[in-house]
């Protein structure tokens, strides 16, 4: 214990984004006149391994939202509204963090990042091909379902691919700083950003017509493996020129994992910073994956109109990786975050209490705008506090709170199962919007971050 204490303590007189190599050595120099009406709003894809890494994440990301969206109303239909089946089956995606999250960013510091990105995905295109087939080869309408499809299939599918997403998330965050120099790290996480509230605009937007059209579920998931092809293939070409000379494999897995919680008991702010996601991740996500429920009970409408919410909620985000983009954080990184939490859950009970859809649409887009900040501008902190070294298993840390929604999704499930969804998301948004004024009031430290 000692030697990591001492290791880490030698990592935190590191700087956080050398330009030391492992095998890239070609540093490359940004065009500086790509920019749009004078901002610079989309610098970071001036770097050509940037593009590359942005355009992976936005078809992974696609592949995602339509899994979300195309599950829960499957799951719906298969057990004719059943709103705790629902809910779990999306909420068990994360699951699979509480167990190898934390390992999985030790295969990050260890492991090729691309090639283990890029082998991951295409496991995830044949698992997505395998469950249309599935999907296929059943008759599902709303008044009964015939063929070999069962709800376990579902809980099954959602477990293979949420382990194979658990390994791609530190990396998705660890690669960042791979690819573009410090000074460019708050545009390029933001424009990182754009791939996950875009998509959110248009995946589900997408899913839902097809489902409209089609009157099946197939079609989503063999557009998803499409996307997971797609991703494979524009990821390939990537090269990191910005990552340090990772010692990681000199010491055990466990050596490894002992290295990196020292860091962040050491920096207190990045666990500070960790504890934050928690109502992003308790609570912004599970009300997205009991959608469904919220939709058909108390709104009385179908998929289309629950495509549509996710698609405006991706409207509120891709407005805010705009601004944050071209302008950064004016109030401070840190006082932003705060302030979204408060916005985003004061939506969520305006929307519980008025459930009329104009409502709804409204504070969807406002959900979205404020828990973008908090997911741009927290990401953003921990990786430049961060040692490359380490970031694969930092980001892996900063994203285990992830691994609790399932629970947060169980609970909510069975409180909108067992009473209403208004009930439900009053009783959830309270408690959240009381903890993010105590945050306001308290945490000094991340309101002093910038």
């Amino acid at each position: 214990m000692v030697h990591l204490r001492r290791k880490a303590r030698n990592l935190l007189s590191q700087p956080t984004n050398e330009n030391t190599t492992t095998q890239d050595t070609h540093v490359e120099e940004p065009d500086h006149h790509r920019t749009w009406l004078g901002l610079r709003t989309f610098e970071s894809l001036a770097y050509s391994n940037y593009r590359y890494l942005w355009s992976c994440n936005f078809l992974v990301n696609a592949a995602d939202w339509l899994q979300i969206l195309t599950v829960g109303w499957l799951m719906l239909r298969l057990t004719d509204g059943n709103a705790l089946l629902t809910g779990t089956v999306v909420g068990i995606r994360t699951l699979p963090i509480l167990f190898i999250g934390p390992w999985a960013g030790v295969l990050a510091d260890r492991i090729d990042r691309r090639k283990l990105m890029a082998s991951t995905q295409a496991i995830l295109a044949v698992t997505a091909v395998i469950f249309a087939v599935l999907v296929s080869t059943s008759d599902i309408t709303e008044t009964g379902t015939t063929g070999p499809l069962k709800p376990w299939h579902l809980f099954l599918y959602v477990a293979v691919t949420g382990m194979l997403h658990t390994i791609i998330r530190p990396l998705r965050h660890a690669l960042v700083p791979n690819v573009v120099p410090r000074v460019a790290m708050p545009n390029a996480m933001a424009l990182q950003a754009t791939t996950r509230t875009a998509t959110r605009l248009l995946g589900p937007a997408l899913g839902g017509i097809l489902i409209e059209v089609f009157g099946g579920y197939d079609w989503n998931f063999y557009l998803e493996a499409a996307a997971y092809i797609g991703a494979l293939i524009v990821i390939w070409p990537l090269r990191t020129p910005y990552r340090t000379k990772s010692n990681a494999h000199e010491s055990t897995m466990l050596q490894n994992m002992g290295e990196g919680l020292s860091y962040v008991w050491n920096h207190r702010v990045i666990l500070y910073l960790i504890a934050i996601m928690m109502i992003p991740n308790l609570v912004f996500q599970p009300v997205v994956f009991i959608l469904p429920i919220f939709v058909a009970d108390i709104l009385g409408s179908s998929e289309g109109i629950g495509g549509l919410l996710l698609s405006v909620m991706g409207v509120g985000g891709v407005t805010a990786s705009i601004i944050v983009a071209t302008f950064g954080f004016k109030l401070g990184t840190g006082k932003t975050i705060i302030y979204a939490m408060i916005l985003g859950t004061a939506s969520i009970l305006v929307m519980s209490q008025v459930p009329l859809l104009p409502v709804t649409i409204a504070m969807f887009l406002i959900m979205g705008f404020s828990q973008t900040h908090i997911r741009i501008g927290n990401p953003t902190l921990v990786q430049t506090l961060s040692p490359d070294q380490l970031r694969g298993r930092i980001s892996s840390f900063y994203q285990f709170d992830n691994g609790f929604t399932p629970l947060a999704v169980l609970l909510i499930g069975a409180l909108a199962e067992f009473t209403d969804a208004t009930f439900a998301l009053t009783l959830v948004s309270l408690v959240s919007l009381i903890i993010s004024i105590a945050t306001l009031i308290f945490a000094k430290q991340i309101k002093q971050l910038d």
